[in-house]
């Protein structure tokens, strides 16, 4: 079989595989995954029904009062997004190609560059989806978790997801998600549209009572009995949680956690901080305060997320197809075999009250 044909033929397969790690290697899309949240759909854009907290009056009836007023508030808001559709080559170079010494040399390297295309392309995915700065432009139409930033090219997602301000000051800000302005109703509660946030002094400080106050509202706010179940923050903070942990609760008044000689004996001593008041925490090496904030004035910023409240949306007819390898020499002046990976998708937060930040104060 002819390197093109065995490409072709092969590769697709290869991708197929490699779309496991891409999901399963990054909590977030392991969580959307394992939850069903991985939307395939098809259609012009995406769209996502929102409902509000009101519908309209009740009404007591009494010997003095027998009529139902029936007055009807807005029910439902309409979340609107483009679709993000991107083509990442992969490239066989001739010149690579006929200097390998065997069949069994160039199916392994087909194999290998097919990994290493994905394995790019998860990277710039997972860039964006947690940082979203200048830096990942190249992707500026799929939407972004943070709401720091405002280069995004597609319609409804222009900014992130997530604002580290208090929800007076996102609706002040005046930033639209999906098409809907942030909006804070504190009297009535009845049309509210934006994420929780509390701020702390410091992560190793008392991060987790501002952690908690987070939770314990957003989860007010969600249908699912999970709540924010997932903390995603840079690798240097989540060295700092583990301070505040291990020095239970937090204060910089509480005593540290005493061990037992039998504890240290058995391995118990300090552990790997995974679960915190429900929330298992995740440290992500895109993060840190340069990429996160754009004025650089704060240094620490926690994602807590419920997965159940969160979809990534991938068109079904463009979930990581890959086209048919072709010569490019035949028909221009590129020395290489080349086929493409074609995927059209999207990252929305369908739900911003039931998921919410911390940030340490300004």
């Amino acid at each position: 079989m002819a390197l093109l044909e065995y490409a072709s033929f092969t590769v697709p397969d290869v991708v197929k595989k490699s779309v496991v790690s891409f999901y399963n290697q990054d909590p977030l899309l392991q969580a959307l995954q394992s939850r069903h949240k991985v939307k395939r759909s098809g259609g012009t854009e995406v769209r996502i029904r929102r409902v509000k907290s009101a519908h309209s009056q009740v009404t007591e009836i009494n010997s003095t009062n027998m009529s139902v007023p029936l007055s009807k508030t807005e029910t439902f808001g309409t979340l609107t997004g483009d679709w993000a559709r991107y083509i990442k080559p992969i490239v066989l170079p001739h010149y690579d190609r006929d200097r390998m010494q065997s069949k069994e040399d160039r199916a392994n390297w087909v194999k290998d560059t097919t990994e290493a295309a994905m394995m790019s392309l998860k990277n710039d995915v997972l860039r964006r989806l947690y940082v979203g700065n200048s830096s990942t432009t190249a992707l500026a139409g799929l939407g972004s978790l943070n709401g720091e930033y405002g280069n995004g090219t597609a319609s409804g997602f222009t900014r992130g997801a997530i604002e580290f301000l208090s929800p007076a000051a996102q609706a002040s800000a005046g930033n639209s998600y999906l098409g809907q302005a942030r909006l804070n109703d504190s009297s009535n509660f009845v049309d509210n549209w934006h994420n929780q946030f509390a701020s702390c002094s410091a992560i190793g400080t008392d991060f987790l009572k501002a952690a908690e106050e987070v939770k314990i509202t957003a989860d007010s706010f969600a249908d699912d009995s999970e709540g924010i179940s997932l903390g995603i923050l840079s690798i240097a903070n989540q060295v700092k949680l583990g301070e505040e942990v291990r020095s239970y609760p937090g204060g910089s008044n509480a005593g540290a956690i005493m061990y037992t000689p039998e504890d240290v004996k058995s391995g118990k001593a300090h552990p790997t901080v995974w679960m915190v008041g429900g929330i298992r925490y995740y440290s992500n090496r895109w993060m840190t305060a340069a990429t996160m904030d754009s004025s650089t004035t704060r240094d620490q910023h926690v994602y807590l997320l419920n997965p159940n409240q969160i979809e990534y949306w991938v068109n079904a007819n463009n979930d990581f197809r890959v086209t048919k390898f072709t010569d490019h020499l035949a028909t221009s002046n590129q020395d290489a075999d080349i086929g493409y990976i074609i995927m059209e998708s999207q990252f929305a937060v369908p739900n911003l009250m039931a998921n919410g930040a911390v940030a340490n104060t300004l």
